[in-house]
């Protein structure tokens, strides 16, 4: 694994330089990352190229076995560009300039402005072409951050114009498919269509707050955002690949800045690459965002190049916590074992000036190693240990859809705001399947489904014909769908299907929607996950009665059809409704979740679920707070156990465990300390050679 940390030589004396690399040389580590901010050190003036200093450093780290993951400068614009082109500026929704003095101050969409980036990004990559001590590049920094995802700038407005020209062929076409006739919003030309008022972009400001506006047009601002996105930084990867075979990439924001599809926009990447700051304080670090990680690039090893490093100050003043002793260890072995490739803790030594002044770091501004250096040195010797793990598979049986048409549509027009929350909600069916012992992927509506057993679609609100017909085809073939609420009620358009819902599947589900409607504290209703069903579907005769009862949250969906009924409402109106549903189609099994069940109540009907898909979960019995990551070797399986419990903890293995660390037989019962990990080997072959199941008994 590559494994160091954030290095900015450009803010150094000579003397500070010095004596930093010292200790970055004695840490360690066998990567760090440089130059994302310095556009002003690398061309000082137009046309004037400086990387001297830059190449010294790369050359003494390189030397001394670390190498480094260069960054085009393009997040901040230099003042003589600004100057020289001041209509480069980023504008925001209020139609506000950015003015220089921050970072991501400029228009993606901008012609000039793409220019001069490509021009920085392919004479850094001359610079450094041939250079050994390169491991990768990384474009910009963290696109769309700030509120910097949705320039609306007369650029924006005439390229916005003219994508939808290019979507919709016709203005009568476009009036048509998005229902401008609501409201009279008829458009004659597409030079009428004006950039949308408000806007979904984490942390920006709506000018008018009682405006509502065409859901077809918003929705397909923020695709238009995320391509131009997707442009610009593949300008920059061209330019790159001309001088330097090496790995390119983006460091995103993973799901906390919606503004990029990231499935669409690395395809012309070689790694999906994220910024990450969880807390390290006596909490679960949570490892949806590494799933997400995982599926993006459909199993590609990803990269975390910001990662949480200690307490302090940050941006907004509040502050974080520091870690606990072994927590950034637990949490960079944690990556490691969901597929990362390279974990980099931000940063190296506090900043004593700029915005970022006073910020989180591995070493204080003083430049005396303490807790947190230690500490990073015994995780790099650990991973050295580890390298051998790297390669192993994951299980690959279950999987969670996570859409962005989807999500970008419920942030539009909400539903049940604030309580419901797409991405939160994808996160929670996958951490029930954590609990359950399944080890699950996340992908997309257009990945290719057929290696999974089970396949979760949360609240895909949003769903074209020809995705339909995906599901379709996969349940026909045999697999199995779990869809939740809100399935298929949108086309492609953001526009409403006229047809019963869910739409263009209900043969598939056997299932049709009848009623729907919020559930908010008032209005809860009990509902009962249906006795006999169960005992079938999922053989739980020891289970008492009353472990089936349960209640509806969030959202509800009256069900009629011909489908099985596995939950049905036991009180008021409601009382007999089907709300949960399975059915038959072809091969394979739909199942229709019509609310969001209580927790135990969904891991119940989950390992059902994956009972009957003969999916396929490890029994290790553990506590909450107490994490489980399965990888599949040759001759062996792993087990990944980490403790974030906030104290000691005792988990009960399989039979045949050994440590992986020390090789040493473990018992039934394994004690595990506070932000503690424990990596379990076993065989996972037969005496006749062939698998077992090496995950202890299945249920």
């Amino acid at each position: 694994m590559k494994y160091g940390v954030s290095y900015y030589p450009e803010h150094k004396t000579e003397e500070e330089r010095k004596a930093d690399l010292a200790l970055l040389k004695q840490s360690g580590i066998n990567t760090v990352r440089m130059g994302e901010f310095a556009w002003c050190r690398m061309e000082p003036s137009e046309g004037n190229f400086s990387f001297g200093w830059l190449e010294e450093v790369v050359e003494e780290l390189g030397e001394a076995g670390i190498r480094t993951i260069l960054c085009t400068p393009t997040a901040c614009p230099p003042a003589w560009l600004v100057e020289k082109h001041p209509d480069i500026l980023y504008m925001d929704n209020r139609r506000i300039r950015r003015p220089f003095g921050g970072r991501r101050h400029y228009c993606y969409n901008h012609e000039t402005y793409r220019a001069y980036s490509v021009r920085i990004a392919e004479e850094m990559a001359r610079a450094f072409a041939g250079n050994p001590y390169v491991a990768g590049v990384q474009i910009d920094n963290e696109p769309a951050q700030e509120g910097t995802g949705r320039c609306c700038c007369p650029v924006c407005e005439e390229k916005f114009r003219a994508y939808l020209r290019q979507e919709y062929g016709s203005i009568e076409n476009f009036n048509r498919r998005s229902g401008s006739i609501f409201w009279s919003q008829e458009y004659e030309d597409f030079s009428q269509i004006p950039l949308p008022v408000n806007t979904i972009e984490t942390g920006a400001r709506n000018l008018i707050d009682a405006y509502y506006e065409n859901p077809t047009l918003r929705l397909q601002f923020e695709r238009f955002c995320s391509r131009s996105q997707k442009e610009y930084q593949d300008l920059q990867a061209k330019a790159l690949r001309r001088y330097l075979q090496v790995p390119v990439t983006t460091n995103a924001t993973g799901l906390a800045t919606n503004s990029i599809d990231y499935y669409d926009s690395t395809e012309g990447l070689d790694r999906y690459a994220f910024d990450f700051y969880p807390s390290l304080r006596d909490a679960e670090v949570d490892s949806f965002p590494y799933a997400f990680a995982r599926g993006v690039k459909d199993g590609t090893p990803f990269w975390v190049l910001e990662f949480m490093s200690g307490g302090g100050h940050r941006l907004g003043g509040s502050g974080r916590l520091q870690p606990n002793p072994g927590a950034m260890k637990q949490a960079v072995v944690q990556s490691m074992a969901h597929g990362g490739e390279m974990m980099l803790h931000f940063q190296f030594r506090t900043y004593p000036f700029g915005a970022e002044q006073l910020n989180y770091a591995i070493v204080d501004m003083d430049g005396i190693p303490r807790r947190r250096y230690r500490e990073m040195q015994e995780t790099a010797e650990l991973l050295r240990k580890l390298e051998p793990l790297e390669g192993a598979a994951f299980p690959g049986e279950a999987a969670v859809c996570f859409d962005y048409d989807s999500h970008w549509a419920l942030r539009i027009k909400p539903v049940n705001d604030p309580a419901f929350h797409y991405v939160d909600y994808c996160g929670k069916l996958y951490h029930y399947l954590e609990n359950i012992g399944v080890t699950a992927d996340v992908v997309s509506l257009k990945r290719d489904w057929s290696r999974y057993r089970v396949v979760i679609l949360p609240a895909a609100i949003i769903m074209s014909p020809e995705q339909q017909e995906k599901v379709r085809h996969y349940v026909e073939q045999g697999g199995t769908v779990v869809a939740t609420f809100l399935t298929s009620v949108k086309n492609e358009d953001n526009v409403g299907y006229t047809q019963s819902l869910p739409a263009g599947l209900t043969k598939v589900f056997g299932s049709v929607v009848e009623e729907v409607e919020p559930v908010f504290e008032e209005n809860h209703t009990k509902l009962r996950l249906c006795m006999e069903s169960y005992e079938a579907l999922c053989h739980m005769e020891e289970t008492e009665d009353n472990l089936l009862e349960t209640s509806d949250g969030l959202w509800s969906e009256l069900l009629g059809g011909v489908s099985e009924t596995l939950g049905s409402y036991t009180e008021g109106y409601k009382e007999g409704a089907k709300v949960v549903s399975a059915f038959s189609y072809g091969r394979g099994r739909a199942y229709y979740v019509g609310t969001d069940l209580e927790p135990e109540a969904c891991r119940i009907f989950l390992k059902g679920v994956m009972k009957e898909a003969g999916v396929r979960r490890s029994l290790v019995e553990r506590e909450e707070g107490v994490e489980l990551v399965t990888r599949r070797g040759h001759e062996e399986d792993y087990l990944f156990l980490f403790n974030f419990t906030a104290r000691e903890t005792e988990v009960k293995l399989p039979a045949g465990c050994r440590d992986y660390l020390t090789g040493k037989p473990l018992g039934e019962k394994c004690r595990i300390a506070r932000n503690g990990i424990l990596i379990a080997g076993f065989s996972n072959k037969s005496a006749a050679g062939g698998r077992t199941g090496s995950y202890g008994r299945t249920v």
